[in-house]
């Protein structure tokens, strides 16, 4: 019944992001709106509420959500919820840039890198074994012999280097591979590469190395990693400014510090209040790996809950 429900929540995503909300918000300020039996939303024209729409010009209020990232299922409850589909306007948010203090520009990047990192979980495990049988996920370490520490040298060899996996695994020049991968900087200052591979068939380590060329490849076990994309997500944060070697590093202030190939799968964003609520109400809870509460300025108190569905 389970499998069922998560089938259907896939094969039904573009609808799941028009959630309809339960209650207008704003309403003394909406044009027009929608009704349907049970449900409202609230669709704007030109309708200026300090703010701006979402793609689809529809504010939707969100206080359950189920984030889908393959196996692994998230569950927010908001005590207040909040708007989805609704932007602060580009003045607003560029003012409060400029009046910020050195602390606060801080805490902006320390929430920044948290954001990074799950997005980073999320993206992975959207992908791992998502691509047939014979193909399996592999976490390659990349290093190079010689002491690189210019990003863009790097990034340079390192895209010719998955130009020539890619021929050497599928026999074109079309780009079939699947990947992402995060920068690393070694205690020397060095650039290696923790680089995941979705879709790879069998291959011998050698034959990774020889088609490397720049040093040597380290295959790491991920065969027994229940949640992959937090394994991998936490070079992320060793990737960033210092990582405990030298504090003055900051090579990647301000560029991408992990970056993937295109056409990856997406984590799905679930609102639909009938949906979340079957979803969640049919999740056997010895299949709960985490779960927390905490409090947030804005949204109150947020239930978090996480389900890895393999272990079903």
């Amino acid at each position: 019944m389970l499998n069922e429900k998560i089938k259907l929540v896939a094969s039904s995503r573009d609808a799941f992001r028009r959630g309809i909300a339960e209650r207008l918000f704003y309403a003394p300020y909406k044009k027009s709106f929608y009704n349907n039996r049970n449900n409202s939303c609230l669709l704007l024209d030109n309708v200026s509420l300090n703010g701006k729409l979402g793609g689809d010009g529809l504010i939707e209020r969100v206080n359950k959500k189920i984030i889908q990232s393959g196996d692994i299922l998230e569950i927010y409850e908001y005590e207040h919820g909040y708007l989805k589909g609704f932007k602060m306007p580009d003045n607003e948010i560029k003012g409060s840039i400029d009046n910020i203090s050195p602390k606060d520009k801080e805490d902006s990047r320390e929430r920044a890198l948290s954001r990074a990192k799950k997005d980073l979980r999320r993206l992975i495990n959207s992908n791992v074994g998502q691509y047939g049988r014979e193909f399996t996920a592999k976490f390659l370490t990349l290093t190079f012999g010689e002491n690189i520490t210019d990003i863009d040298r790097a990034n340079y060899e390192f895209t010719k280097f998955i130009k020539r996996l890619n021929y050497y695994l599928f026999r074109t020049k079309k780009a079939n591979l699947k990947y992402t991968t995060v920068i690393e900087f070694q205690k020397r200052g060095a650039i290696h590469y923790h680089t995941i591979i979705y879709n790879m068939p069998y291959v011998k380590a050698n034959d990774i190395a020889n088609v490397w060329e720049n040093g040597f490849i380290k295959i790491n076990k991920i065969d027994e990693v229940d949640n992959v994309g937090a394994y991998v997500g936490e070079y992320l944060g060793q990737a960033e400014k210092g990582q405990g070697h030298d504090p003055e590093d900051d090579r990647l202030q301000g560029r991408k510090s992990y970056f993937s190939s295109r056409g990856l799968l997406k984590p799905i964003e679930i609102t639909d209040k009938k949906i979340v609520e079957q979803v969640a109400s049919a999740l056997p809870s010895q299949n709960m790996t985490y779960s927390a509460d905490f409090e947030n300025e804005h949204l109150g108190k947020i239930s978090y809950k996480q389900y890895n569905i393999k272990l079903i």
